[in-house]
């Protein structure tokens, strides 16, 4: 049975004074201050190349995600039975996402993650790990997928895929021009530039994932998901946050562009990948494809989650066409 108490005065000498179940993870309260203790979910190497990756974005300037806190014996990962530990400060709540002005700070810190990660280095024992599955095929994949899906609906078995057929002309419409638009962009050519000189992405962008201290401070935390790859792909993840939470405004979506832009210029290039990779129907696509590869999946469930996502297609369709123009004279 794991003591997390234990673990914390034996590997770290905290003195302890309560330990806060959230979610994930644990928030401690010591005597040295709160901090916050994860147990990875990644291999010990996986780890490592995210503690490089942090210690790089400190030495480059970039102190908004907090580091490994080392062991008493140096190490800043702690192996147990029970799995791999570290620890890092608590930083503090996570961001309003209805907040306009926290999203504004947010995607400038974001920007500044990406500013100084260019170019990053790491240590020679350290593993690179890239995204291995390029969006241009999964986008080619998933579409062929949509449509033979979508072809078995012409005589609905039941109630979920009678609610489907009635929007499958536009989902697979919207999936192809997403897949042509990616692929007629400059996507391949900027994967291939990262593979030459890195760039750090945070990989899971969301409101979460942005912690706001006492003095207004935000930190991007939770590092998970760190991996070389185009920033467009964070940037994809922070709009599909932003837009429900500012009720799919393009105007307040620009100016959080504006702030992402003031701390890392966006190319023209780049907003070409952005509008296509957000076009896809990515959740009407993921419920269909649950529905198809879980036999055993209620009726009831499948639906009260295809509803939202179909709804969220509609809605992004609509907010492109309104921003994209807009969009582009932005940041050009």
């Amino acid at each position: 049975m794991l003591s997390v108490q234990h673990l914390l005065e034996t590997h770290w000498q905290l003195a302890v004074e309560k330990v806060i179940p959230v979610g994930p993870v644990w928030k401690i309260e010591a005597v040295q201050g709160d901090f916050c203790l994860k147990r990875g979910k990644r291999s010990l190497s996986r780890l490592m190349f995210d503690h490089h990756a942090i210690e790089y974005l400190w030495r480059q300037g970039f102190t908004r995600t907090p580091r490994l806190i080392p062991t008493v014996h140096g190490e800043a990962i702690n192996r147990t039975d029970d799995g791999n530990f570290f620890l890092t400060r608590w930083v503090g709540r996570p961001l309003n996402p209805h907040a306009k002005a926290e999203w504004l700070a947010a995607a400038a810190v974001l920007g500044d993650f990406h500013q100084l990660s260019s170019g990053l280095s790491l240590p020679p024992q350290s593993t690179a790990v890239f995204f291995s599955s390029r969006w241009t095929r999964r986008f080619a994949e998933r579409t062929e997928e949509l449509q033979l899906a979508l072809a078995t609906l012409e005589r609905p078995q039941n109630a979920f895929e009678d609610v489907v057929r009635r929007d499958a002309a536009q989902i697979l419409s919207q999936a192809k021009r997403a897949t042509d638009l990616l692929m007629r962009s400059d996507y391949e050519r900027m994967v291939q530039k990262v593979q030459r000189m890195p760039s750090l992405v945070h990989g899971n962008v969301k409101g979460e994932n942005f912690a706001i201290d006492a003095h207004g401070q935000v930190s991007l935390i939770d590092f998970d998901a760190f991996r070389l790859d185009v920033p467009a792909s964070d940037l994809v993840n922070l709009f599909q946050n932003v837009l429900p939470g500012l009720n799919w405004s393009p105007e307040d979506a620009l100016d959080i562009l504006a702030a992402y832009h003031r701390a890392r210029p966006v190319a023209p290039a780049e907003i070409e990948v952005l509008l296509a990779l957000l076009s896809f129907p990515h959740q009407a696509y993921k419920e269909l494809h649950k529905y198809k590869q879980q036999a055993d999946r209620p009726l009831e469930k499948a639906l009260r989650k295809w509803h939202p996502a179909v709804n969220e297609m509609y809605q992004t369709d609509e907010f492109l066409k309104k921003w994209a123009i807009l969009l582009e004279k932005r940041v050009q």
